[in-house]
């Protein structure tokens, strides 16, 4: 006589053996569902956050050790992510809906195969993320080290990473993140990647590195970017496949580079950023500590749409032990929308392809009037599609897209969706004849308070850290080095990026900034530059109250201050070295330059450069005051 299983009452002792309680719920151990080293863990993970879900556990526990991850058994999400890539995602870490909820990775490695999203979560609340990193197997772009130059032929030999898929195509050299091109390389793929299987990228976006200082290399890049196509000898440039994992590259760049030069590209083909490490969308008090994450196709962690956010001890570094000289090919975070506070304290982040942090609002573009208190809004970058504009009870200013000046203030009542790019959006005033052509919207409410202290951006290209919130803002104890250009940025824009907010009460006080500038020679260490159609109207300012104090800059740059469009900056009892480590730049231009701003303080200062500083400003000027310092010519216009 068969016995009859109840399949049901199994699972349902299984789960009860497989988790432990406390108080704060149960804790579910993910080797009890078959977490092991040299396997696809992807299932198991799968598994056992579905037993979190049904059980109300309080945290995932990863036993320590090195775990790879695939795609092909991942769940799979239509995820848009804020400047970055929109698609459809296979997701290892679906955490969506989750509330009062950890994952402890034990100090584990997640090592990620092919694009794939390892954390994602949206609508929760209560999540912490700790204890573990994430790196990829195949990095997501081409990494190449100069090996021979030949001045005569003017060319020069590259050993390619061997973690790096390449092949000559015609005369040139592309890469894909994919095995070699062959009849069946469609079987080993996973669906999403099946109909991209020819992924190639060439070698259009580059930029060199030194392998010395593992920092971006202190050159000129227009003349040592590599480009297929020679504007100055009307020629193509040619590569060729010496064998061993070399290419020679012949009439690639105007100025050839030096012995030992490490070249990344990115290349051309988007989109690009497809594989962020974390992606937060909709959730409210998310810590993420102790965690780092060493590579990521895409900005590594984006968080958009949320409130009361913080990083501790969160890293962007490079493998130990690795010839990678790239993390992240775009930011290493990145926060859009977001309210409440962001922290982030005690964060290391290195060798990005783009900022440290980059903290901004959207702004919407308006279509057109649909009834006396409604209006059709656009999302006029592509990355910033299905983005989350604005919630019930929020206001909203309309602003003229070329000033960049608001004109009115409206409170939302009610937000639909039309599609991922266009929503209407019903206000609790009447709009009348108010909207003017060539308008865009921003949201007031969604400006958060930010405070970032003792966290360390260096050897990365681009800024340190960019930021548009109205906000209070601290930027405290922190170390920016190396960068290619600004150290810290403002900026605002309705014609690209759409990126808004206008800063309002921002502290820069006791950071060290060094070496800012690499690839320009002459990048200011702070820059603050909206992009206003006109800065000359002296009753209205984009960004205001600005204290920059008590930092050490060691630079080469000669430049310190660049802002347009900004009242009320004070720059004080700063010290200025000249850089013992790059050549300087020529002295004879400003220090500080200004342009459509007005009341400036500079005061305290010590500037020791063999030259002395000086200040520019531009007619529209006023109130600005040089004085007291060591180094920097007096300057007054009232």
């Amino acid at each position: 006589m068969k016995r009859v299983i109840n399949t049901a009452v199994i699972i349902s002792a299984l789960i009860c053996c497989c988790t432990l309680s406390y108080a704060g719920g149960p804790v579910v151990n993910a080797a009890d569902y078959g977490l092991r080293e040299g396997a696809d863990n992807t299932p198991a993970i799968r598994r056992a956050l579905a037993v979190c879900r049904e059980t109300g556990a309080s945290k995932l526990l990863i036993p320590q050790g090195t775990y790879d991850l695939y795609p092909d058994e991942a769940e799979e999400k239509y995820c848009h992510v804020a400047n970055n890539d929109d698609g459809m995602k296979r997701v290892v870490f679906l955490l969506d809906g989750l509330e009062d909820f950890e994952v402890d990775g034990g100090g584990s490695l997640f090592v990620c195969h092919d694009h794939m999203v390892p954390f994602e979560a949206e609508g929760c609340r209560n999540l912490r993320l700790r204890n573990f990193s994430v790196d990829w197997a195949t990095p997501f772009y081409l990494q190449g080290r100069v090996a021979r130059v030949d001045q005569a032929a003017n060319s020069f030999d590259m050993e390619i990473l061997g973690q790096c898929n390449w092949e000559i195509q015609g005369e040139r050299l592309v890469y894909s993140n994919k095995r070699r091109a062959t009849t069946d390389n469609w079987y080993f793929m996973a669906p999403p990647m099946q109909k991209d299987v020819v992924w190639y990228q060439d070698l259009y976006w580059n930029i060199w590195y030194d392998p010395v200082t593992k920092a971006p290399a202190y050159c000129d890049e227009l003349t040592t970017r590599v480009t297929e196509w020679n504007f100055g000898l009307d020629r193509p440039a040619v590569a060729t496949d010496l064998g061993d994992g070399t290419v020679r590259l012949t009439d690639a760049c105007g100025e050839l580079p030096r012995q030992g030069w490490i070249l990344v590209s990115i290349g051309l083909k988007s989109p690009n950023r497809l594989s962020p490490a974390i992606h937060v969308a909709d959730c409210s008090k998310v810590l993420v500590e102790n965690v780092t994450v060493h590579h990521a196709a895409g900005m590594v962690l984006v968080a958009e749409s949320s409130e009361d956010l913080v990083l501790r001890n969160y890293n962007v570094l490079l493998p130990e032990g690795s010839e990678r000289i790239v993390t992240a090919t775009a930011d290493a975070t990145h926060f859009v929308g977001c309210t409440g506070n962001i922290q982030l304290e005690d964060c290391t982040f290195e060798n990005m392809l783009d900022d440290g942090t980059n903290i901004h609002n959207v702004y919407a573009e308006v279509a057109r009037t649909t009834g006396p208190n409604s209006l059709v809004m656009t999302l006029g970058h592509s990355q910033h599609q299905g983005f989350r504009f604005a919630r019930p009870g929020e206001q909203v200013a309309l602003t003229d897209a070329v000033t960049l000046r608001p004109y009115r203030t409206l409170t939302v009542d009610r937000i639909e969706a039309v599609n991922a790019h266009a929503f209407e959006v019903t206000f609790r005033e009447e709009i009348g004849d108010a909207v003017r052509p060539g308008s865009v919207a921003e949201n007031l409410t969604r400006q958060p308070d930010v405070v970032i202290r003792n966290c360390e951006v260096r050897r990365n290209r681009a800024r340190g850290i960019l930021i548009s919130t109205a906000g209070k803002v601290l930027v405290e104890d922190n170390r920016f080095l190396e960068c290619t250009y600004a150290g810290i940025m403002l900026s605002g824009d309705a014609n690209y990026w759409f990126e808004s907010g206008h800063v309002g009460d921002l502290t820069v006080r006791g950071n060290l900034f060094e070496a800012q500038g690499l690839v320009t020679g002459n990048a200011p260490v702070l820059c603050i530059i909206p992009e206003v159609g006109d800065p000359s109207d002296p009753s209205w300012f984009y960004h205001r109250n600005i204290t920059f104090e008590d930092n050490t800059i060691n630079s080469f740059s000669r430049v310190l201050v660049e802002a347009r469009s900004a009242e009320n900056i004070t720059f004080r009892n700063n010290t200025v070295n000249a850089s013992t480590v790059y050549p300087l730049a020529d002295p004879a231009g400003p220090a500080f330059i200004f342009d459509g701003c007005r009341n400036v303080r500079i005061s305290g200062n010590r500037y020791n450069w063999p030259f002395p500083a000086t200040v520019h400003a531009g007619s529209v000027c006023s109130g600005i005051i040089a004085s007291g310092n060591t180094g920097i010519a007096d300057f007054r216009l009232d």
